[in-house]
């Protein structure tokens, strides 16, 4: 296993084809794993644009789904028949069948109130009494993870690696996020065996140089996951499509 002390491990791939067959492989090799070595696996997944495809790639693997409990590492706070939920898009891009088959752990939930929605989030991530086996993370152009963005008010907070919270309420603020959102902490997505961070295209990997030359988080908070030494990283980029 990747010795998180050496620093994230960088996979480029060939083509758009190619990272899209080498993440659907790896998460398809680590969930047949975790399930073989302790009875189930446990995914934090993002949203977004960039791991759709893989994911439909990997639906339509044969791996033993119903010992996969599938989370976000954040949402939208709107409802999953919205087209800006990643909870739809986790189940349109997973399929059907494995929709139903896994466990699904949502960070939404039916209220006007965010906080109030932060803390059921919670309630119910805290029923998961293990760590992730994978999470699967994305970076925007600002340097942001999750919905760890840069300057917000309770990013120092998200960002504290040894706080007791899973999950947080991310309230609009300028330039982003536009949205209110939920996002998992810190804390929790660390609390993984490994991290997969994936990217597409020549101004990610910019950002990803920039903020692989910095330390402060607040202003770039992917440095958070990818300066730490708790738990490996791998960076998987690719050419855009």
């Amino acid at each position: 296993m990747t010795d998180p002390t050496s620093g994230p491990q960088l996979i480029r791939c060939a083509s758009p084809e190619a990272f899209i067959h080498q993440t659907a492989l790896y998460l398809a090799e680590h969930i047949d794993r975790a399930v073989a070595v302790h009875g189930q696996c446990l995914l934090a997944l993002s949203g977004g644009r960039t791991p759709a495809p893989i994911y439909q790639r990997l639906g339509a693997a044969v791996l033993p789904w119903r010992h996969v409990t599938v989370t976000l590492t954040d949402e939208r706070f709107v409802p999953p028949t919205s087209p800006d939920s990643n909870a739809r898009l986790i189940a349109d891009s997973l399929g059907a069948g494995v929709a139903q088959a896994a466990q699904f752990v949502p960070l939404w939930s039916d209220t006007t109130d965010l906080e109030r929605a932060a803390t059921l989030a919670e309630e119910r991530l805290g029923l998961i009494h293990r760590r992730f086996d994978v999470v699967v993370l994305g970076m925007g152009d600002d340097g942001h993870t999750a919905s760890l963005f840069p300057h917000t008010p309770k990013l120092v907070a998200g960002l504290d690696p040894e706080s007791s919270r899973s999950c947080i309420a991310v309230e609009p603020y300028s330039p982003a996020p536009t949205q209110p959102r939920l996002s998992l902490t810190l804390s929790r997505l660390l609390a993984s065996d490994r991290i997969v961070l994936l990217l597409t295209g020549e101004a990610k990997m910019k950002t990803l140089e920039r903020a692989l030359a910095g330390d402060d988080a607040v202003d770039m908070p992917i440095r958070a996951v990818l300066r730490q030494t708790r738990t490996p990283v791998d960076i998987y980029w690719g050419p855009e499509s």
